[in-house]
């Protein structure tokens, strides 16, 4: 393997923390090597859960300063904890043009924060609650009589780890009793039936790059980690333009929104605004992991255009155009 902090290239410095599992290893050496081949030179083989930081610039663990890049693009949302994201602030902080930036990445990764700011601005979301770990069973009790269904969300995972749906109050509270010596808040929202399948809408830079939607093999899960299949129903218009209006009031350079349509009244509700760029679909289909082996239907190829939007925006912040 060539040595990532040594190729030459006057023309700009890169950046790439990226997944290596589900096909991301074959995306990262292909983008790697578009960037190279486009002059620039790049750094991809490190860390960043152990890099450190030293009077104001961030190192990695071999003792290269990252904070002579350029620009970062990070999409490793497996490894990611407080620490890393520590890291990715200390990186900004220091000079570096990280995308999706801090702040659009952190309030998107955080449930509570994205359903409020989302219902601030006027888009449907799940009605939602945040409790403190001593909440009264009596509020409990009043949760259930406002929504019939409760889903409790930790508010910074992801692939739907740790969510559950309870159908009464006296479940939920025995869930408190026993969990909250370990937590300090509670997060809820009013569970929202609907059908079979939910919606996502890829955006990158404020255009919609792709979409479709995924089939429930769980009772309310539609995450291909908990038996959720793909299914190639592109979005409607309508739908674009509510993940178009959810990325810009969060900022957020690139995401996948994903939304349901409720069998009670028709109305689309927006549940998460993910913080990094959807997975590539077509990369993960043929690696066999957490999808399928199989040849991804081209309603949701989209990983040749995610490459080329991820190319075109370097350049772009190189003052390269296209």
């Amino acid at each position: 393997m060539a040595d990532p902090f040594t190729q030459s290239s006057p023309r700009g410095l890169v950046g790439l923390w990226m997944y290596r599992n589900d096909g991301g290893m074959a995306i990262l050496d292909r983008l790697r090597g578009q960037l190279t081949e486009a002059g620039y030179r790049v750094v991809w083989d490190f860390d960043m859960r152990q890099c450190y930081v030293l009077e104001g610039r961030v190192y990695t663990v071999d003792g290269f300063d990252l904070s002579s890049l350029d620009i970062l693009y990070h999409m490793n949302i497996d490894e990611h904890n407080p620490y890393q994201i520590e890291i990715l602030r200390a990186l900004e902080l220091s000079g570096v043009n990280v995308f999706n930036d801090w702040n659009a990445f952190t309030t998107a990764r955080d449930k509570f924060h994205t359903n409020a700011i989302l219902r601030r601005n006027g888009l449907h979301v799940p009605p939602a609650a945040l409790l403190h770990k001593s909440t009264k069973r009596s509020f409990i009790d009043r949760l259930f009589e406002l929504w019939g269904r409760v889903v409790y969300k930790p508010r910074q995972n992801h692939g739907a780890i740790g969510v559950m749906l309870f159908d009464t109050a006296e479940m939920l509270w025995d869930f408190i009793l026993t969990t909250r010596p370990y937590v300090d808040s509670y997060y809820f929202e009013k569970y929202i039936p609907f059908g079979e399948h939910d919606y996502r809408v890829e955006i990158f830079n404020n255009e919609v790059i792709g979409g479709y939607s995924r089939r429930r093999n769980h009772r309310f899960k539609t995450n291909v980690t908990q038996g959720g299949a793909m299914l190639p129903i592109p979005p409607t218009t309508e739908r674009q333009q509510i993940a178009l209006r959810a990325a810009k009031i969060l900022n957020v350079t690139t995401t996948i929104v994903d939304m349901i349509e409720s069998i009670d009244n028709g109305q689309t509700y927006i549940l998460e605004v993910n913080p990094i760029m959807g997975i590539f679909v077509e990369s993960a289909m043929r690696a066999g992991t957490k999808m399928p082996v199989t040849e991804p239907d081209p309603a949701y190829s989209n990983d040749e255009k995610k490459l080329a939007c991820l190319v075109q925006y370097i350049n772009s912040y190189f003052g390269r155009g296209k």
